[in-house]
């Protein structure tokens, strides 16, 4: 699967004209009405246009578009070879379309790690979104730590890795005597919530996608 090729893209997450992916282009953030913390970031950075031109030159970046309006844009960059780092920015419709969303990003995440042989995906979520916590540990995401006033806001965010076989270190060794929980979309609908999303460690939330 070629990342570049959205048609091809498109037809491999089985989406539809009404629900797709189309290239992300900055201008798109005008059309959306940004979740509480996503919105953190346009709003304290003055340049933050610019800051997603550069994401874009070093990464790739696509918006999620559904019923003709882009409800959501994240994208990866790599860092250097074996590590990435995705961003999610959300609009408060995100909701009505959660399976959908939850669903992708799920299959976005895979490729990204087959498609840049990846060992390590990481992204950092704001200390108080605990929608945006729910849903990127339901993707096998692991908490690692706080980065105390990392935000644009002055709060602080939570560093979160995912390694390559899909369960973090951490999960693995304090789940040797039980079986983990699969995670679903029924287990990860706080990425529903009015007001969360996934905040990334580069310009917005790691993240919150899923079928209605």
């Amino acid at each position: 699967m070629h990342l570049d090729n959205i048609v091809a893209l498109n037809n491999y997450l089985d989406l539809t004209t009404e629900r797709k992916l189309v290239p992300f282009d900055p201008l798109l953030l005008k059309l959306m009405n940004l979740r509480k913390y996503d919105r953190i970031f346009p709003d304290y950075i003055s340049n933050y246009d610019e800051i997603m031109k550069a994401y874009m030159q070093i990464g790739k970046a696509w918006c999620g578009v559904a019923q003709g309006k882009p409800v959501c844009a994240f994208g990866i960059i790599p860092l250097w070879k074996g590590v990435a780092e995705i961003w999610m920015l959300t609009d408060e419709e995100l909701p009505k379309y959660i399976r959908t969303f939850h669903r992708v990003t799920k299959q976005m995440f895979d490729l990204f790690f087959d498609e840049y042989e990846l060992n390590r995906l990481q992204c950092t979520v704001h200390s108080l979104n605990g929608h945006g916590v729910k849903w990127i540990e339901a993707l096998y995401f692991e908490q690692e730590g706080r980065l105390k006033k990392y935000g644009p806001d002055g709060k602080d965010f939570f560093m979160y890795g995912r390694l390559k076989n899909g369960r973090h270190t951490l999960i693995a060794k304090s789940s040797k005597s039980s079986r983990p929980r699969p995670r679903t979309a029924q287990t990860a609908k706080g990425a529903g919530g009015k007001s969360g999303s996934k905040g990334t460690r580069k310009p917005g939330s790691s993240a919150g996608t899923k079928k209605k």
